[in-house]
């Protein structure tokens, strides 16, 4: 066994998501600040805590520099406490909640010219909340944006949130701005901002014209822009206009005595051809929350609606954007914010730009990988045999730590796997969340990885960070190994999105139905992309609703019959199936 350099006998997996902290070995594991390079002040335990309460519409004193505020009606309470993993903890309840946002705001912290900075926190909730940074300008401006870093699995397991930025020849101070819109308890605890050098900002897209017409929204007429218009359908009582203040104008829609239908303001669409990329963007005001919408008016009659995302209520102007790709067919389109409630929303600096990738506008044909993650036996036992009816080679994301230990493949397997066309990539060496360690520890859970697999004969570029956990910083330090990063963010990789360090999948779980499967293949199909699906276990007949075993508490366990009938699909498609790291080379061209 021990000749075999996949074979590690000494380590325990950890199979559990919430046991991951005993998993790091104690404080010095942990992601956190280099000694002395933290900018936010460390929270300083107290004899009694720090509870502050508060009333609608008023702000709580501050704790530790941390501060709530809410724009509506609700109640709330911020105190500081033991913190779950180490040192102390905020801990904000909103007891009662009916409108508007709550919003935990972090001390404003000055920053360098011409920097780039990583900004972490480890944070537990039992409702979702959305991330945004506050950041201060050189002629005494600030914005406030949504960041693309919602909670996707609320509990009291703490986990991480992050955001890394350059800041420029303008940017001279920033804060971070938790928002809620419901009654939730958040903790949050361990959060640092600091210079760093060691974490990757994409570069931002090459952008053409605004496209919007008259984004000022200006115009002779008293109530509307020339070129602007409201709309509303349905049963309920609108009201529309035009505002002013010191930034300049923005559009206004309050509705009222809300039965159904909804409310925006709109323009006149802008033409488009099937397959262009572009970017939407605006700043909102709401007391409700509010939908992003894509409208497309298509060459052969008919219209068809994208909702691009759903904004929570937001007591401050906040700037929020949206990428899309045309669908086939389309020949103008209209992207714009619509209520559907009662309530009050303001929108202003609309943008649409074109950030089409030039050359192709899409692939020459559709593919589809299958991939499998964590190395489960079960997935050697039952998927397999089924996989090899339809020919089918995979992607099996393995933890070199977890190889010849109970329930997972032994090496001889993954051998044979190999042997057979199916890829063996990385999964990390040990099955922990990547945002969650400290940078050596990052480094030596890639490095290892790599190198375990490698001297086996089994050299991969593609990763799979453990419960699809990454950020700037896990990229930065995966770039150094690997080319290709799967992500969790769901949908279809195409030419004009394709990110090679944040794939897009298709997760399957117990409650995928043959129908939305069978259109994400037929999407595929139209768009000419890359289809990757995502698997755990499978399970035998008589384990269905088990999760015994199973490292993610989610509902990714299936069983073989389901994923019989899946492949099946599949094949049905005609789309050509490959492995991730040959798919991937496949669509780069010659």
């Amino acid at each position: 066994m021990l000749l075999n350099p996949l074979l590690v006998i000494t380590v325990v997996v950890v199979l559990i998501a919430a046991g991951w902290l005993l998993y790091t070995g104690g404080k010095s594991s942990i992601a956190q600040a280099r000694p002395g390079a933290n900018l936010l002040p460390t929270l300083v335990a107290t004899t009694a805590g720090a509870a502050v309460a508060s009333v609608p519409s008023a702000a709580a004193s501050p704790v530790g520099g941390w501060n709530v505020h809410h724009s509506g009606d609700a109640l709330t309470t911020l105190e500081q406490v033991n913190g779950q993993l180490s040192g102390q903890a905020l801990k904000l309840d909103i007891t009662q909640y009916a409108t508007g946002d709550v919003t935990l705001t972090s001390p404003r912290v000055s920053v360098e010219a011409g920097k780039t900075y990583l900004f972490k926190a480890f944070t537990s909730s039992d409702a979702d909340f959305t991330l945004l940074a506050r950041k201060y300008h050189a002629d005494g401006s600030s914005t406030l944006e949504q960041l693309r870093n919602p909670l996707e699995r609320p509990g009291n397991t703490p986990f991480t949130v992050s955001d890394a930025f350059h800041s420029g020849i303008t940017t001279t101070a920033v804060e971070y701005v938790f928002r809620l819109s419901s009654k939730a308890t958040v903790r949050v605890e361990g959060a640092y901002l600091e210079a760093a050098d060691d974490v990757r900002v994409p570069a931002a897209p090459t952008r053409g014209p605004n496209l919007i017409p008259d984004p000022g929204l200006a115009g002779p007429q008293p109530g509307a822009p020339d070129v602007w218009s409201p709309y509303a359908s349905g049963a309920s009582t609108v009201e529309s206009g035009r505002g002013k203040d010191g930034a300049g104008n923005f559009l206004w829609t309050r509705i009222s005595n809300y039965q159904n239908g909804e409310a925006k303001w709109q323009y006149q669409p802008v033409p488009v051809t099937t397959d262009r990329y572009f970017e939407f963007g605006a700043t909102y005001h709401s007391d409700r929350q509010v939908d992003v919408v894509a409208e497309f008016e298509l060459a052969a009659g008919g219209r068809e609606f994208h909702n691009l995302e759903t904004v929570p209520p937001a007591g401050e102007w906040t700037t929020i954007g949206e990428t899309f790709q045309v669908p086939v067919g389309a020949k103008s389109a209209l992207v714009t914010l619509v209520s559907h409630g009662d309530g009050t929303t303001a929108v202003r600096d609309y943008s649409l730009t074109d950030i089409t990738n030039p050359g192709p506008l899409r692939w020459d044909k559709p593919l589809v990988s299958i991939t499998f993650d964590d190395g489960w036996q079960s997935v050697y036992d039952r998927a397999l045999p089924l996989l090899n009816q339809h020919g089918f080679r995979t992607t099996q994301y393995v933890n070199p730590s977890s190889i010849e230990t109970p329930n997972f493949v032994t090496a001889a397997e993954v051998q044979q796997m190999h042997d057979a066309g199916h890829e063996i990539a990385a999964h990390s060496y040990e099955h922990v969340d990547l945002t969650a360690i400290a940078t050596d520890r990052l480094d030596d859970q890639l490095r290892k990885s790599e190198e375990a697999l490698a001297a086996a004969g089994l050299s991969t570029d593609d990763l799979a960070p453990p419960y699809g956990r990454s950020d700037s910083q896990v990229d930065w330090y995966a770039s150094k190994y690997f080319d290709i990063m799967r992500g969790t963010d769901d949908g279809i990789n195409t030419r004009q999105n394709l990110n090679p360090h944040d794939l897009k999948v298709f997760y399957v779980t117990d409650e995928t139905t043959p129908d939305r499967l069978a259109e994400a293949l037929a999407e595929t199909s139209r768009a000419n992309g890359w289809l990757i699906l995502v698997y755990h276990q499978i399970a035998t007949q008589a384990n269905t609703g088990t999760q015994e075993h199973t490292i993610a508490a989610d509902r990714s366990t299936i069983t073989s019959d389901v994923l019989g009938a899946q492949l099946q699909l599949v094949d049905q498609s005609g789309i050509q199936v490959l492995p991730v790291a040959e798919a991937f080379k496949q669509l780069q061209g010659p």
